[in-house]
């Protein structure tokens, strides 16, 4: 069975599921043409759906090997970000050192109306897989070449306070998932005390925990990729956000 499942990483980089990663300053495959201002803004509403994943969060990784479980430990963040192509989700597993993927990205396709993931494996090749969000819960599928399929889900749970990756494989696309790898645990840092609403972030519109000021005002950003993007363009968004 592991010899099979080997195979099919082999198979996988003819077929497109697996594919070399493109040179791009994040690390992750990008596209040549820059997102017109009416695709970011309907980039960046689509991925709201999924501002729960941003920050960080102390997971436990755990998959089958050789008919044991292996499990170990992980830290993974979750920041936004904004190339010319569009905004994307940015995620870095253990500080691009995880066990079984390193990075990735979140992007959404507005034609097509698909979110896209995108995961680096420690082989350097990029695990390429399309669907949808369903009430706050990412659901991605692929199929290679062996004709199996390979679909990817994460999601929060308990109020925004644990976060579930589970990563399943259906072989020949026929009969049940087995899973392959899950990640599970809880968002590292304070929460919120009951009732008490937090800032929103001027940059994406979600909760907020990180204080940025311009010329001797206080905003609020809910990561280091927003932050980033507020200094390069705070007049932007603090126009945006007095219409509001």
């Amino acid at each position: 069975m592991l010899a099979r499942w080997f195979a099919h990483l082999s198979l996988g980089v003819a077929s497109g599921f697996w594919v070399f990663l493109c040179a791009g300053s994040n690390g992750v495959a990008q596209t040549s043409r820059p997102a017109t201002p009416q695709e970011v803004e309907a980039i960046k509403l689509a991925l709201q759906e999924l501002q729960g994943f941003i920050g960080e969060w102390n997971l436990e990784a755990t998959r089958k090997t050789g008919g044991k479980l292996e499990a170990w430990k992980e830290t993974v963040r979750w920041n936004w970000h904004f190339p010319p192509a569009g905004p994307c989700l940015k995620v870095e597993f253990a500080q691009g050192k995880g066990k079984y993927f390193t990075s990735g990205q979140v992007t959404y396709d507005v034609a097509a109306k698909q979110y896209r993931l995108l995961l680096q494996t420690v082989e350097k090749k990029e695990l390429d897989l399309r669907g949808k969000v369903i009430r706050g819960t990412l659901k991605v599928e692929s199929k290679d070449a062996a004709g199996d399929v390979h679909r990817i889900t994460m999601t929060t749970l308990a109020e925004g306070v644990r976060f579930q990756v589970r990563y399943d494989r259906q072989e020949g696309g026929r009969g049940i998932f087995l899973n392959v790898l899950g990640f599970q645990g809880n968002r590292v840092g304070e929460s919120f005390a009951a009732g008490k609403k937090a800032p929103e972030c001027i940059v994406s519109g979600g909760a907020a925990t990180i204080p940025v000021t311009y010329q001797g005002k206080q905003y609020f950003v809910c990561c280091t990729g927003c932050r980033d993007e507020f200094y390069a363009n705070p007049e932007k968004y603090i126009s945006a956000a007095s219409k509001k």
